[in-house]
């Protein structure tokens, strides 16, 4: 018999136990629904994470920390470096200005920036309240999602991006309204005595305003100024003290993206700790991965219980149609075509259940999708990617499963003798 007819045939012979068949179907459907989600949670959550990484980070940057030294049991010397940052909080020495000439004289580096972060006292402008305020460096190289004005290229040393939070509380009229005004940050110098503290105003231009992204790293409540602006205001705040110069991290920048490893390399000969954006894509990647196998332990398992059924199902069909196998062979069906009708049958039931199962699973997640990013505040992102290659390489599997599961049945059918089958009532 020609494959086509067996094909036909095969379908047919199920539609006569519609029940049994869609019953089956739906057992090997919920792995394949499983499969199918876990596959697209899988694809959404790498596609997320390479937006995040893409969005806040420079393929030609490295982060840099001191490498902490071994841990010493016992009382610890006391050194002043080593004390200007709380060994409470921090479980590394800061950098220090010799770090930063050491790193800068290094091959491939173009240039060094310490993570300044001042900790200014409070925003405001004129007659509105006061303010606490984070900053945080501007880069170029982080997409911000803008809710008004916008910045090409570098920040100005005198510019500031304010949040639409900020622009509510310090009373402007709407964010395109506060483009262009002025408010003023305020900082305490902290070498100055308690008994005459010093402070200072510094005054900055809004250029843009910028509104919240499921791709930020940054605080969403934090102000973006220039990286000259923020030192400006580190110098101003910390001049004096003792944890003046020591910085926990520095931003690297290499001439090219495939030198970031071998500067990386340098670094840690150096005693430096620097990691480079396809690390941290590599750190996140692995975490999704580990929670998808976890998903797709729990899909192969519905599969294996449900091959059990079709098993059970086939031998059940081979029970009931002994009958119509002996005619079948009396006139002229071989013994091949017999268990070829009975492992395509199988895999209609495993097409059936693939197609259902994928099927919802993909409808299920394009229903969930918005829903989701409403609940995690991602906008536009969809956690769920369904890729089309992989659902058919899911049903496509769960045929040739289908298939397997129904090997025994098909060889039992195949060896009926044709005589004996047509006396069986």
């Amino acid at each position: 018999m020609k494959i086509q007819d067996i094909t036909k045939r095969a379908a047919r012979s199920l539609r006569q136990a519609k029940a049994r068949t869609l019953l089956t179907s739906l057992a090997i459907g919920v792995g394949a629904f499983t499969i199918t989600l876990s596959l697209a949670a899988g694809a959404g959550g790498r596609n997320y994470t390479d937006q995040i990484v893409s969005a806040n980070t420079d393929v030609r940057e490295l982060s840099v920390t001191k490498t902490p030294a071994t841990k010493q049991d016992g009382p610890q010397k006391y050194s002043e470096t080593t004390a200007s940052v709380s060994n409470a909080l921090f479980s590394t020495d800061p950098l220090t200005q010799t770090d930063i000439a050491t790193i800068q004289k290094l091959d491939n580096v173009v240039s060094v920036s310490p993570n300044y972060n001042p900790q200014v006292k409070y925003i405001t402008r004129a007659g509105q309240d006061k303010y606490v305020a984070t900053l945080s460096t501007f880069s170029p190289s982080v997409t911000l999602k803008y809710a008004a004005g916008s910045v090409t290229g570098d920040l100005s040393d005198h510019d500031i991006i304010l949040t639409e939070e900020y622009v509510t509380a310090l009373g402007f009229s709407s964010d395109q309204a506060a483009i262009g005004k002025t408010v003023d940050i305020v900082a305490d110098k902290l070498s100055a005595p308690l008994t005459a503290p010093e402070s200072q105003t510094f005054t900055y231009t809004i250029r843009g305003v910028s509104s919240k992204s499921g791709l930020a790293f940054r605080a969403q409540s934090s102000l973006l100024v220039s990286n000259s602006s923020a030192k400006m205001l580190y110098d101003y705040i910390n001049a004096g003290t003792r944890s003046y110069n020591n910085f926990l991290l520095a931003a690297v920048q290499v001439t090219s993206a495939d030198k970031a490893e071998s500067v990386k390399t340098a670094l840690a000969a150096k005693g430096y700790t620097a990691q480079t954006a396809s690390d941290i894509l590599g750190a996140i990647n692995t975490f999704i991965n580990v929670l998808q196998a976890i998903l797709l332990g729990f899909g192969a398992l519905a599969v294996l219980t449900s091959v059990f059924g079709i098993v059970n199902t086939q031998y059940i069909s081979v029970l009931e149609r002994t009958q119509q196998i002996g005619l079948m062979k009396a006139l002229g069906m071989s013994r091949r075509d017999v268990g070829r009708l009975f492992k395509f049958e199988a895999a209609w039931i495993g097409f059936l259940g693939g197609a259902i199962g994928a099927g919802l699973a993909v409808i299920a997640g394009l229903v969930s999708n918005p829903f989701i990013s409403k609940a995690f505040d991602l906008g536009d992102i969809s956690l769920l990617v369904f890729n089309p290659v992989s659902v058919g390489i899911v049903i496509v599997g769960l045929i040739l499963v289908s298939v397997g599961a129904g090997i025994m049945p098909a060889r039992k059918a195949s060896k009926l003798d044709p005589i004996e089958a047509l006396r069986t009532e």
